[in-house]
């Protein structure tokens, strides 16, 4: 079984009360207004930090393909989770800063929204 390359408590931890450490993508911020009504970096990072991703469930883990350099490995772990009715996807890594970076906050693409599955999201996300 594959496991998570970072330690998702010390994420949310950090995005709670260690804010320097952790960064967010242009996409993310962007993706996590238009998608979720989150309007900026530190209202997603009190979002996350406060337990607002409801059942993270954790994808897989794979090698951050847009990596500008080839000679240091970046891993990127992803989420689905379900917040408002909404099923989204968290993206993150600890880049070349040593800080964990937001790479993706959105929708989740493959589920969308409780209403396009129904009443039982919940099983969806098992």
């Amino acid at each position: 079984m594959e496991t998570a390359a970072y330690n998702l408590d010390d994420f949310i931890q950090s995005c709670r009360n260690n804010r320097e450490r952790v960064l967010v993508r242009y996409d993310a911020e962007r993706y996590a207004r238009e998608h979720f009504g989150i309007n900026t970096k530190a209202d997603l990072l009190d979002f996350i930090g406060n337990h607002g991703l409801e059942d993270l469930t954790y994808i897989n883990t794979e090698p951050w393909r847009n990596n500008p350099r080839k000679d240091k490995e970046i891993l990127i772990d992803a989420y689905n989770f379900h917040t408002n009715l909404k099923l989204g996807y968290i993206a993150f890594m600890i880049g070349f800063s040593g800080k964990y970076e937001i790479k993706s906050f959105h929708l989740d693409k493959e589920k969308l929204t409780t209403k396009n599955i129904g009443n039982n999201f919940k099983k969806q996300l098992r």
